[in-house]
């Protein structure tokens, strides 16, 4: 059920028209992931009793695009966007009444760590604040709002108020210190100052800064916790989406060199949060790691590959490939130049070499592809040798059929293997045979159409 007494709102309405895209702003992918994923993968270690996100009124595209990552959030709907105070009022309206603490974030804050957001409700909690923001370190031309504190009395150094950047004084410009948009409120001060929120401002919005303000007019305590520069990049136009996804792949690559991966060019490597490398993994230049992807002691990646959703398994080798939704057997290889796509399973020390293209295939034990081959909706046993240009033609112009190639067989150069078909165990092709039938145990298939040589299968290996 999650902590009850914490509830979770993340702002997400903005239209991020600086990113001049059809899609919403929040789910711009960085890294490889929504930015709106990101804001809420760091939201999940708090285990708040409830998550809201306030949404445009493209809420269907985000809500699809949250799904499919296994989150359910509730959404609220800001309409029109009339501002952050504006949008923290529509998400109270979701919010049960028992809640005592509301953190509010922003959904385009992608290096936001889940570990800062407890320190922030350690921080709000144990103090009795009425609220608790992140603030950082900026210069001058930040466009962040500058945190003022106060300088005397018994609330000495606690937070005073908030000045956005654009009704700021030259005098309140020179603060380096700058609000990041994320707070610990208590719940009940935090619904009656947002019903007295005003749009006393050059925007003509209701800031949630002023909630800020308002609290501490009212005499309730203000605290602030400081966070890494870092933590607080967001992103509204391109150059800033990849300045952030840059810093997430920087982030990523030295979490798992501590852990024990050698990456031997961090700069060049570009690895997903939520990827999964063991330790004395090798990961060489230019190697893209993507979505639901584990790879496993001793395996070496790399140079110039990209692996998707896939499994690399102990001691495989891939190399100049591209693999997606496959399984990687152990000690198996895989390239230079094979395209592996989903539904590709290689088991224990099988290999598929140069120029392979794979779909829905599976190759057993110890068996292996060199070169130049295309292995479609194929099944192939243990031991069994694909000769360089064989191809399983799968397609018949309607549907798919499928291949099976029992173990030990043996597939000549420049077969055509016409599906549905089945190559039985020790049977064997003579190059350039064109498959239109099974080929029984231990048989040669010859010629086009081939015709089988009963018995001839595994002497052609040995003569």
């Amino acid at each position: 059920m999650g902590d009850a007494s914490v509830a979770v709102v993340i702002l997400a309405a903005g239209e991020g028209k600086r990113l001049r895209s059809s899609l919403p702003k929040v789910l711009h992918p960085a890294a490889g992931r929504p930015l709106l994923v990101h804001a809420l993968e760091a939201t999940r270690v708090l285990d708040a009793g409830c998550t809201v996100v306030v949404a445009s009124l493209r809420r269907g595209e985000i809500e699809a695009a949250v799904t499919s990552y296994n989150l359910a959030p509730a959404y609220v709907v800001q309409d029109p966007p009339k501002g952050t105070g504006d949008a923290a009022r529509v998400a109270m309206d979701a919010i049960d009444a028992g809640v005592s603490t509301v953190v509010v974030t922003n959904g385009d804050l992608p290096l936001l760590r889940g570990e800062t957001l407890v320190r922030l409700v350690e921080e709000h909690k144990s103090s009795g604040a009425a609220a608790t923001l992140l603030t950082t370190h900026a210069g001058r031309s930040s466009d962040f709002g500058r945190v003022l504190r106060h300088t005397q009395g018994a609330s000495n150094g606690d937070v005073s108020r908030i000045v956005e950047v654009r009704d700021a004084s030259p005098e309140e410009l020179d603060v380096t210190e700058v609000n990041v948009g994320v707070y610990a409120f208590d719940a009940v001060l935090l619904r009656e100052a947002l019903a007295h929120l005003e749009p006393n401002n050059s925007q003509g919005e209701y800031y949630l800064t002023d909630v800020v303000g308002l609290l501490g007019a009212d005499g309730h305590r203000l605290r602030a916790i400081e966070v890494e520069v870092e933590e607080t990049l967001g992103v509204n136009d391109r150059e800033q989406l990849a300045e952030v996804s840059t810093a997430l792949y920087r982030r990523t690559a030295r979490e798992l060199m501590q852990a024990g991966v050698t990456i031997v060019d961090p700069a060049s490597t570009f690895i997903e949060p939520g990827v999964q490398v063991a330790p004395d993994a090798l990961i060489l230049p230019f190697t893209f790691l993507e979505g639901d992807t584990t790879i496993e002691a001793s395996a070496e990646i790399g140079p110039q590959t990209r692996i998707v959703d896939s499994v690399i398994r102990e001691g495989a080798t891939v190399t100049f490939a591209v693999v997606r939704g496959s399984d990687i057997g152990p000690q198996a290889s895989v390239g230079p130049y094979a395209s592996l796509r989903p539904g590709t399973k290689l088991a224990r020390g099988s290999k598929l070499g140069t120029f392979v293209e794979t779909k829905n295939s599976s190759l057993g034990a110890d068996s292996k592809a060199p070169h130049l081959s295309y292995l479609g909706d194929a099944t192939i046993g243990e031991r069994v040798n694909v000769g360089a240009g064989t191809i399983t033609c799968n397609w018949d112009g309607v549907a798919k059929h499928p291949t099976t190639i029992e173990d030990d067989a043996y597939i000549s150069s420049d077969t055509m293997l016409v599906a549905p078909v089945r190559i039985g165990k020790g049977a064997a092709t003579g190059a350039g045979a064109v498959v239109k039938s099974d080929v029984p145990d231990g048989a040669l298939a010859v010629g086009v159409p081939a015709r089988n040589i009963e018995g001839r299968g595994q002497r052609t290996k040995k003569s």
